[in-house]
């Protein structure tokens, strides 16, 4: 308990370091090297089961975080339009000239590695760049970690109806307690923000932190159901108490793609 509660005050000081003097670079950096270290998670999982994932090429294509925001707009789209079927041209490509080194379902969980943590990962620093990103970064983190507190307290404190095999310890009340703890922080958080001027419907921002509420816990239970697959208990142990970066982030990075859709369509 003693190491959970030091790795989270560690990681509190870390984040508000970063997002809160909003320097883009040091963002895009701090975020690229956090999507690498999970992204080394996930294919461990993977390997440690008997796959083998091309990682070299997994971690090539995370790097691209670096300069998201420092390219013009159009190139940006050009590329992320075309990176899945170029994605697969050399992943096959590398596979063949191999001499079949790598199978089918090692290339799969190849690009699954991409999508699930480099491209989810990327939209931590795509809401940083929108106007006003530097306050709606929050929503993302703090939604995310308000769903994860709520529902363990609540759930470890009068959860009686388990949720799903997948995670035996959730349960439905804690499921429900995130959704109410989330939305709360949604309220509060917006209001802190209509002090600095921004104007944010509260109607809207409470839809939004229901739909991340339950957003944040499908991202829990996703991860959840890869370890059970892979026979792991967590990711990591790079954070003492919560496991490795997927463990930690698993929730922020299902929620983040959700939150930039929202303030960049409304």
């Amino acid at each position: 308990m003693v190491k959970r509660v030091v790795s989270t005050a560690v990681g509190l000081i870390i984040l508000a370091v970063v997002f809160i003097f909003h320097n883009l670079l040091i963002i895009n950096i701090a975020v690229t090297i956090v999507a690498l270290i999970g992204l080394s998670e996930f294919y461990n999982a993977f390997k440690n089961k008997g796959y083998k994932p091309i990682e070299k090429f997994g971690f090539a294509v995370t790097l691209g975080i670096l300069f998201i925001g420092f390219v013009e707009a159009e190139i940006l789209k050009m590329a992320m339009f075309f990176a899945l079927p170029v994605s697969l041209f050399v992943l096959f490509s590398i596979s063949i000239f191999s001499n079949m080194k790598y199978n089918a379902i090692d290339i799969a969980i190849t690009i699954l590695g991409i999508v699930y943590v480099s491209f989810l990962f990327s939209f931590i620093p795509f809401i940083c760049h929108l106007e006003n990103g530097q306050y709606y970064i929050w929503y993302a983190l703090g939604g995310a970690w308000m769903v994860d507190i709520f529902a363990y307290l609540i759930g470890s404190s009068i959860g009686k109806h388990k949720f799903s095999k997948i995670s035996p310890k959730k349960s439905v009340e804690g499921c429900i307690a995130g959704m109410i703890g989330c939305v709360l922080y949604f309220v509060i958080y917006t209001y802190y923000l209509n002090t600095e001027g921004l104007g944010l419907s509260y109607s809207s921002m409470i839809l939004l932190g229901l739909l991340i509420g339950a957003i944040s816990q499908i991202g829990d239970f996703a991860a959840s159901s890869i370890k059970r697959f892979c026979d792991e208990k967590d990711f990591g142990t790079i954070m003492p108490g919560h496991g490795g970066i997927l463990d930690r982030f698993d929730s922020v990075i299902m929620v983040a793609p959700f939150v930039y859709m929202y303030f960049q369509i409304f």
